[in-house]
């Protein structure tokens, strides 16, 4: 949804070979990424064709990484979605409205982050990413998150990791230099 042309380009820049598919594929790939720009309910509608195949990848070890509306399907639900639209529940909380009088949250913002991200490895703390959004994850298991935010007062966290799964809730391909070190170190990651 979105932004594939943009996260296809940058991980060519860091030397993957990235397939843009509408289902998943059987086999044959290193790692899968669920982009997302757009509203929750038009996204899961997809996810949800798919679930099951991403469960099964989960499961397996293969990574797979959320961005920005990819990394909120991970997640228990959203306020965003309609009743009855579970997301995958591969991190635990919620995703909610920000409580913040000027939304969406666009442009670059400062990223707090805490040691032992795999996918941040290399990053200088409060670095800054490009984030459009207008929903957060709350409710969160704090183990699981690896960078935190802050909007309007409003802290949050913006990056999540949990075995061989990851999100970001900014943009890594929108986030110049910082963002392809994460795309990078993605990639590296699959290909252990």
């Amino acid at each position: 949804m979105g932004n594939l042309a943009s996260i296809s380009a940058s991980l060519r820049k860091v030397g993957a070979s990235p397939r843009i598919v509408s289902s998943i594929p059987d086999g044959d790939f290193d790692g899968l990424i669920l982009p997302g720009v757009g509203s929750y309910s038009g996204a899961f509608r997809k996810m949800d064709e798919e679930r099951g195949s991403i469960e099964k990848l989960v499961g397996e070890g293969y990574p797979i990484l959320g961005v920005c509306l990819g990394l909120q399907l991970m997640f228990n639900w959203s306020e965003e979605g309609n009743p009855g639209e579970e997301g995958l529940g591969l991190f635990k909380g919620v995703v909610r409205k920000l409580p913040a009088k000027r939304l969406p949250h666009i442009g670059w913002n400062n990223i707090e982050i805490v040691d032992g991200s795999v996918i941040l490895d290399g990053l200088e703390n409060n670095c800054r990413m490009y984030f459009v959004h207008s929903y957060a994850p709350t409710d969160y298991d704090p183990s699981e998150a690896f960078a935190l935010a802050n909007y309007c007062n409003y802290r949050f966290p913006v990056v999540f990791e949990k075995k061989n799964v990851f999100g970001t809730q900014f943009h890594p391909e929108k986030s110049w230099r910082q963002g392809l070190i994460i795309l990078e170190n993605f990639v590296k990651y699959c290909r252990r």
